[in-house]
């Protein structure tokens, strides 16, 4: 037995009586004598198939059809009637049934009629309920498209954020969109907490970072849900718990932005580390210059009074001419050896100075 309904209508009622009998094995039967019963019987059960004579008292079924197609097109009726004529088929066709029957008929012929009508039926029912399965994958994937286009722009935006602040000022835009309220955490070496529509987060929230931190990447509780990683959490006030396919659709999604946001903590950190060591290398290079000039200063003083006292002794020394020009080239070599000497630490000052301009302009 198949769940179709079938309703059979003809003012004999040892007719129905008869098709009913026959009939009820393979359909959920119900009969009717007139049209006012008809109406009623039709309004109760919605039948698939209606089984309906022609030729009734009062109102006859080309009426009663015409009547009941006006506000449910998805029945079909097989009209059955005692004049087997092209008028009459095509008042039938034009009334809207799907097949026709004249009388008399043999059992056989009407089994196979209405199995026939039945079997498009269910055609028809089948392939709406895969068009409304179609529709509602379309709409879902529309919605998950749109929901992952809000994750990826949140996160190019969040590549040019210098700043945890940034992060969360971007972070609660798309959350928006996604129609989720939040609050975001980082506890990293320090602790940043942040509200999406208060700024800041009440004491109870804080507590509840702290407690659920350790819970695992995802904990419900109620309509609520925290996602955690190693240094950053982030709470959802209104998650769609009763929604069962957005609500999965969305730990998906935040399974992936937790998971972004770790990342960029990390890349901060590192960019703040990496601006600090960066400190102490100008730091350095700093000292190395004042210290550089200093020596500089210092040895071109100490140099210029040596020669001066060497050239005022030659006279005392009473060196000849040859031993005063040689000491005197000896003493331009050490002079020039230490010019070179001088230039080539420069030299290092300038790759030095490069180096810290190169890093700097890395890191911003």
């Amino acid at each position: 037995m198949n769940d179709l309904t079938l309703l059979i209508v003809d003012d004999d009622e040892m007719h129905c009586e008869m098709v009913s009998d026959m009939l009820e094995g393979e359909y959920k039967v119900h009969t009717a004598t007139t049209s006012e019963d008809t109406e009623a019987l039709f309004e109760e059960h919605k039948p698939d198939l209606i089984l309906l004579d022609i030729n009734m008292p009062g109102k006859n079924g080309i009426d009663l059809c015409r009547e009941l197609k006006k506000n449910d097109h998805e029945f079909s009726v097989i009209f059955v009637s005692g004049h087997n004529s092209l008028e009459e088929r095509l008042k039938a066709y034009d009334a809207g049934g799907d097949d026709f029957v004249p009388k008399p008929f043999e059992m056989k012929e009407l089994f196979a009629k209405v199995h026939a009508v039945g079997q498009y039926q269910l055609g028809k029912r089948s392939l709406k309920d895969q068009e409304a399965f179609s529709r509602t994958m379309a709409f879902q994937s529309m919605a998950e498209a749109s929901q992952y286009g809000y994750v990826l722009q949140f996160f190019k935006n969040s590549m040019q954020a210098d700043s945890l602040a940034d992060v969360a000022k971007h972070f609660f835009e798309m959350m928006g969109n996604l129609n989720l309220v939040t609050s975001l955490q980082f506890h990293g070496k320090e602790i940043h907490s942040f509200d999406q529509l208060n700024g800041e987060c009440s004491p109870i929230e804080l507590n509840i970072f702290e407690l659920l931190r350790g819970v695992g990447r995802l904990y419900d509780f109620d309509n609520r849900t925290i996602l955690n990683d190693s240094h950053v959490s982030f709470l959802i006030k209104n998650m769609p718990v009763d929604d069962e396919v957005n609500y999965g659709r969305l730990r998906d999604v935040t399974a992936v932005i937790i998971e972004g946001l770790e990342a960029k903590y990390l890349d901060l950190e590192r960019e703040n580390a990496l601006k600090g060591l960066l400190s102490q290398i100008q730091t350095i290079i700093d000292r190395l210059n004042t210290e550089i000039s200093s020596h500089e200063g210092k040895m071109a003083s100490q140099i210029n009074n040596i020669l001066l006292e060497i050239r005022g002794s030659f006279h005392e020394l009473d060196l000849t001419l040859e031993q005063e020009e040689y000491f005197s080239k000896v003493i331009e070599k050490g002079l020039h050896d230490i010019d070179t000497d001088q230039n080539s630490l420069a030299g290092v000052q300038n790759a030095l100075k490069v180096l810290a301009a190169q890093i700097l302009h890395t890191v911003n």
